[in-house]
This record gives C-alpha cells, structure tokens and sequence, in this order.
C-alpha cells in the first residue's frame, strides 16, 4: 500500500473522529441542559450570511443573546445553518429582538444554551403582526 495513502486515510479517519466526538458532547450538553433552569432572555443581535466554502451551499444564521440571574448580566450566542437563504430571513426576521427561555448552568451562570424546543415556541409566538 501506498505509504501516502495509508497517512491520508488516516487522517480523513481522525478527522471523521473528531467531528463524531464533537457532535456527541453537544448532544449530552443540550440533553443535560433540559434539566437547568430557564431565565427570560432578550435576542439583541439577528443576522444572517452566507459563508463562502467554494462549492457548497448553505447559509448561517447568528443570534446573540442576553440574560440575567441574581442581577447579574451574562449573554450567549446561537449559530444554526440552513439549506436555503429565505428560511435563513426568515428565521433571523422572527428572532430578532424576541423574547426567549434561556437554560443556564446553576453552578455557572454564564454557561447558557438556547434549545431548538425553546426556541422553537418563541419563534411561533415572535411571528410578525401584519396590520392592514
């Protein structure tokens, strides 16, 4: 066997690894954080962008966030990816400024996650009233 291929299959293995264990510990962090106390948060940053990665085609979506426990301020951020740009607008355009359940670490504050159930009921409740 080709000693540059056997190195190259080896690396394309440690990085499909890598990629395995990050997703794994994000999974055991949101599922842990169902159990944290939730503080009433503020979205105070919304946008949306499309990175540029050559051939592939999907769109990014930032939220930036606020919230305070024990009268103290902390904030966090949400990176979530789309297929397609207007569900990317659309999105951002429902978050923005809205009013969310942030889930906190009661050992640590300033450790925080927004989870996809609660942003989930914030984004049917954020819809945007059309007056005629």
């Amino acid at each position: 066997m080709d000693p540059q291929l056997h190195q190259s299959g080896i690396f394309v293995l440690v990085i499909f690894l890598a990629v395995l264990a990050e997703r794994g510990w994000q999974w055991l962090l949101r599922r842990k954080a169902r159990q944290w106390p939730m503080a009433q948060g503020r979205i105070h940053a919304a946008d949306w962008r499309q990175p540029r990665t050559g051939t592939n085609r999907y769109f990014l979506a930032d939220l930036a966030y606020y919230y305070f426990v024990d009268g103290h301020f902390y904030a966090g951020y949400l990176r979530r990816s789309f297929t397609g740009a207007s569900a990317a607008v659309r999105w951002v355009e429902q978050m923005r400024n809205a009013t969310v359940q942030v889930r906190y670490d009661v050992r640590e504050p300033g450790r925080s996650l927004l989870l996809e159930e609660d942003i989930a009921s914030t984004a049917a409740v954020a819809e945007p009233v059309v007056s005629r």
